[in-house]
């Protein structure tokens, strides 16, 4: 079976001497006059397949070429719909390699809605796929997702679209208070309704730093007290301590992470955590047990940023 279908790319080159037996004339408009008004139906291009082929991938395609009410013609205009989103569905039914990382979102759309028309399932399935992957920014999320609700009539992929949206905003916006003014800030913007949906998609974090674990962050400040190490928190080390330190500090690939292990034990200037060493070249850095007062001075501060 697999070898067959890697013949299917073969059967679009008239050099493999199988000719196709039916074109798709792709119909669009074009302006007579901006003034009036007036469009004139023009030709954009041909698509060329084989009926019986487009037939075993599409029901559609099969009830229209050999189905009771059969098409008759081998010359079939095809309407509402771009050239490039045609020959996309038939280059997928022929099983050749298509890109749609250079297609607009609107272009995808066209694929989308060409997939669903002629009940392709798999390609609506890489189509979800790939908006999956789709670049969002948080310069165009808004837009991303005004897109997306305009073609809620195709749900796999329009939700997974918003849901790409929903994780680019969380991913950027860590706290309630900045995730609570970017949807403040969309107000008057016509983005309401696309904001409230993105937002019920968006599980609020906590109100206090994951971290630190306070509700006003205490990034960059110095931990004092053996109560504020959790295991799992991340930290650097302190101004004063690279002093006594300066390898510890930072390394060749910039400001050291620090990640309690084990919490620190004997309490008093001997105080000791447990932490792991890791750089940005270092994922998996060495352990050992630290002083957390050393020389008067504390060792570490938080790093939650």
């Amino acid at each position: 079976m697999a070898e067959n279908q890697s013949m299917l790319p073969s059967l679009l080159d008239p050099s493999f001497g199988i000719p196709t037996d039916v074109t798709f004339q792709i119909m669009g408009v074009e302006d007579l006059d901006n003034q009036s008004g007036q469009e004139k139906e023009v030709m954009l291009g041909e698509v060329h397949g084989h009926k019986i082929i487009l037939g075993l991938f599409s029901p559609v395609f099969k009830r229209g070429f050999f189905g009771p009410a059969k098409e008759s013609k081998d010359l079939i205009p095809v309407r509402q719909t771009t050239l490039e989103a045609f020959k996309l569905l038939i280059d997928f039914i022929y099983s050749k390699d298509i890109n749609l990382k250079p297609l607009t979102l609107l272009e995808i759309f066209d694929v989308v809605n060409l997939a669903e028309k002629y009940d392709i399932p798999k390609l609506m399935e890489k189509l979800k796929t790939q908006v999956k992957g789709y670049p969002v920014k948080m310069e165009n999320v808004m837009e991303v997702a005004n897109t997306a609700n305009q073609f809620s009539q195709f749900p796999d992929v329009s939700s997974a679209l918003m849901i790409r949206c929903a994780e680019v905003i969380k991913e950027s916006l860590k706290t309630s208070e900045k995730l609570l003014q970017f949807a403040t800030d969309q107000s008057g913007t016509g983005n309401e309704e696309h904001i409230l949906k993105l937002m019920t998609m968006i599980k609020l974090p906590n109100s206090t730093c994951e971290n630190c674990r306070q509700v006003d962050c205490l990034n960059g400040k110095l931990i004092t007290r053996s109560d504020q190490f959790y295991v799992g928190c991340k930290m650097s080390i302190s101004k004063d301590s690279v002093t006594y330190w300066p390898s510890y500090g930072t390394g060749v690939n910039g400001q050291k992470l620090y990640t309690v292990k084990d919490l620190p034990q004997n309490p008093g200037n001997n105080t000791q955590c447990t932490v792991q060493i890791t750089d940005s070249d270092n994922e998996n850095g060495p352990q050992l047990a630290m002083h957390v007062l050393y020389h008067n001075n504390y060792t570490f501060c938080y790093k939650c940023e």
